[in-house]
């Protein structure tokens, strides 16, 4: 509720600043969530067997 304040009519230069320091936060760790699954899905794919038959 007090984000929807602070963002009404007039957004300080703070306010804007912590927004977009949130949105960078966020996509550091969707990125990170996403290396970390392809790490899994390579490593997953090394230690398959050929017997596995995929």
């Amino acid at each position: 509720m007090a984000l929807v304040f602070a963002l009404g009519n007039h957004p300080t230069v703070l306010t804007v600043l912590l927004l977009v320091l949130v949105l960078l936060a966020l996509l550091a760790l969707l990125a990170l969530l996403a290396a970390s699954g392809r790490a899994t899905i390579k490593a997953e794919k090394a230690t398959r067997s050929p017997e596995d038959g995929r």
